[in-house]
């Protein structure tokens, strides 16, 4: 009884709130992808790995679709540098931005659809995929798009079941496409299979069924191919940091913002990180509208950020240094965000708390929201030759990174 007078003054709040159109909420999102990497847009350039897979397929075409890299499939990525070959080589920068947005915007799109049970709260959970905090290596790059993706089979975790064939269409393909680009297919497959368990109904089981299909296909490609940086000598474990960086780049970043102190001694910072995933564990676990969905958001955090730390376990110093590994924090910042709003749509003190805290967010996140610009490289100077399918090497992002190319028949 309750949880059905909770629901009530949550639906009665909703009522009163004004709903947006979705096209104006993802207008917004729009804008917000432009001015915080307004660089991506006036000088696009490669990233990182962006270059590899930009190689790959302009060596290989249609197969390089099948190569694994870091042990494990990157579908949407490799998709993406194909079509950027098949387009236009010399624009493939600015081709990479384009698709990063377009899938950037379709990830918060999934945040308004009917089928998902966050809140609308004038599109406050659609925002969150755009407006999370530390992001300077994640937004309008190829690369590391699959931890966009990655927040979208989080989305599709907590939908509703598709009531039409259109609906079923979009969850499978969306499914297999997400579950083989990137590790999160093997982290979320046993909460998919939960899932399936609890609803027992087809459309959960066959979407269960496809996630753990992939994910068997990823665990199997990292058990077999070695890490794209098997040969780097790994530096000494520091467990000692773990509960540090969870406070500094999870609950300190989305709350304190810039106002984050730049060195934090490491009984502070784990102080911080066990308050941090106690306020996720309560957000996840309290009684109230959406108790299901939470938890699988609870659970989705807790995956994501232990395969996130088990990655990064060699270099867990890097969370303290500023733009440094902001990929690894994106969906557990993101989930977060999605918790405390589906709890400030809510009723009583634990409401009013979490408004006043995604406010704070916001507002101590403003400062920082502008994320510097890489480094302009000049890819207008090679465009010409790589037009021409001339022999050229490129250089790349983060600077000293160079793409070679070899010479192709037009």
């Amino acid at each position: 009884m309750v949880e059905i007078a909770a629901q009530r003054v949550v639906t009665r709040t909703a009522g009163r709130l004004p709903v947006l159109p979705a096209w104006v909420i993802l207008g917004a999102c729009a804008a917000l992808l432009c001015l915080r990497r307004a660089g991506a847009l006036t000088h696009p350039q490669f990233w990182a790995e962006d270059a590899y897979f930009f190689q790959r397929a302009y060596v290989l075409g249609a197969p390089a679709l099948l190569e694994q890299y870091a042990g494990y499939y990157h579908t949407i990525l490799r998709l993406v540098a194909w079509a950027a070959v098949a387009l236009d080589p010399s624009r493939a920068p600015g081709i990479f931005a384009g698709c990063s947005a377009l899938v950037t915007l379709y990830v918060a799109g999934r945040a308004l659809s009917p089928r998902c049970p966050l809140p609308r709260l004038w599109g406050a959970c659609a925002l969150a995929v755009v407006l999370v905090p530390d992001t300077y290596e994640v937004f309008l790059n190829d690369v590391n798009l699959q931890w966009v993706t990655g927040a979208a089979l989080v989305l599709l975790l907590i939908s509703r079941d598709p009531a039409d064939k259109a609906g079923w269409a979009h969850d499978l393909v969306a499914a297999a496409l997400i579950s083989l680009t990137g590790p999160f297919s093997i982290i979320l497959a046993p909460v998919f299979a939960l899932r399936a368990w609890r609803r027992r109904t087809r459309a959960s089981a066959w979407l269960a069924g496809v996630v753990c299909a992939c994910a068997l296909v990823q665990a199997l490609s990292v058990m077999t191919q070695p890490p794209a940086d098997a040969a780097i000598p790994l530096a000494r474990l520091t467990p000692e940091l773990v509960l540090p960086a969870i406070g500094r780049r999870v609950g300190a970043s989305l709350v304190l913002g810039a106002f984050t102190a730049p060195s934090t001694p490491l009984y502070a910072g784990a102080a911080a990180g066990l308050l941090t995933l106690a306020g996720v564990a309560f957000l996840s676990l309290r009684r109230g509208p959406l108790r299901e969905e939470r938890i699988m958001l609870g659970l989705a955090f807790a995956g994501i950020l232990a395969g996130s730390l088990y990655r990064t376990r060699h270099v867990l110093e890097y969370f303290f240094t500023p733009l440094a590994d902001g990929r690894y924090v994106y969906i557990p910042q993101l989930i977060t965000l999605w918790l405390l709003l589906a709890t400030a749509a809510g009723p009583g003190r634990a409401g009013r708390v979490c408004r006043l805290a995604c406010l704070a967010a916001l507002l101590t996140n403003l400062p920082r929201l502008r994320e510097p610009a890489y480094a302009d490289l000049h890819w207008e100077r090679y465009a010409p030759m790589i037009r021409e399918g001339r022999r050229v090497v490129v250089p790349t992002n983060p600077p000293g990174w160079w793409m070679p190319l070899p010479a192709r028949a037009k």
